[in-house]
């Protein structure tokens, strides 16, 4: 009877697969497809013709190396938090090593500028957002740290996209544009800024941080997001009436989506005893909302054209 090796070392190829399908993990599949959905309906505000496919591609490419890069990053420079605070994600948990993650982080800041640099008007955009990924996660700012600045840098986060979008197309955001742009980027800044931190204030207050959940506790963390899902909420309807009622579709998921987290935050507070994963209801409610709100907004207006 021949010999049965006991063992088949994988092989490079398989090392790759896995190492890409972890970084993609780590990233969060489900925020890189929010900002390519905020970059694409940029370029369709923009779009004054028809849309340039070809010049659509390269610049959601370059945008989604951009995107790819700031959460990975977020991630390598995340570890110690997240593993206080029980996260499931590939560095925390050891699958994925710092230095290959590192490495993927570099590659991904240098295709994001090489890709940019093919679509004219959209590589300082990019390195905005690049230098705004840096900003939110290493020193010396580490935005991340501190309820304020996070809400700044994640609001440009969210503008740039959009403006990025914009420059795609080979135009500026026009008053519509400009006033839901600003409703969604202040819809990250004020609410997605602050209940992602519901399910990690203890681990992120061990880490050193100084968020508001962190230092005053999750009810006054919770007050907060309920103020700014009002604002928001309801405000960016109201602006979109009175401004631009092209953007009043897209602006309405917000109104209905602040109801939900405004509910989601109240209940937090009686379940703050049981699972992280129902302490992030909020979250999934943001997200769930900005998603919506994309793309009526993307729809409504590929209707329109």
């Amino acid at each position: 009877m021949p010999d049965v090796p006991r063992s088949v070392k994988p092989s490079s190829t398989y090392h790759t697969v896995r190492t890409a399908r972890l970084c993609w993990t780590e990233a969060r599949p489900a925020v890189q497809l929010a900002f390519l959905l905020r970059f694409v309906t940029g370029a369709v505000f923009a779009a004054r013709d028809d849309i340039d496919l070809l010049r659509l591609l390269a610049g959601a490419s370059a945008w989604s190396c951009a995107s790819f890069f700031a959460y990975l990053f977020n991630g390598v420079m995340d570890v110690e938090e997240d593993r206080r605070n029980g996260s499931d994600r590939p560095i925390a948990r050891g699958d994925l090593s710092l230095r290959r993650a590192a490495a993927i982080v570099l590659a991904a800041a240098v295709f994001a500028l090489g890709l940019s640099a093919a679509v004219p008007g959209l590589v300082g955009w990019v390195f905005v957002f690049l230098a705004l990924g840096w900003a939110y996660s290493a020193p010396p700012l580490a935005a991340k740290r501190a309820s304020l600045p996070c809400a700044l840098v994640v609001f440009g986060l969210g503008w740039t996209s959009y403006a990025g979008g914009a420059a795609t197309a080979g135009n500026g955001l026009d008053a519509p544009a400009l006033v839901f742009a600003g409703a969604m980027a202040a819809w990250m800044a004020l609410v997605g800024a602050v209940v992602k931190d519901f399910s990690d204030a203890e681990g992120d207050a061990q880490a050193g941080r100084r968020t508001l959940a962190a230092t005053r506790g999750p009810l006054v963390a919770r007050r907060l997001a309920v103020a700014g899902a009002a604002v928001v909420g309801f405000g960016a309807p109201a602006a979109a009436w009175t401004w631009t009622p092209a953007v009043l579709p897209g602006t309405v998921p917000l109104a209905l989506g602040a109801g939900w987290v405004i509910v989601r935050c109240l209940r937090t507070g009686h379940t703050e005893h049981h699972t992280r994963y129902a302490r992030r209801g909020a979250y999934r409610a943001f997200m769930v909302t900005q998603y919506v709100a994309n793309v009526v907004m993307l729809v409504t207006l590929l209707a329109a054209r």
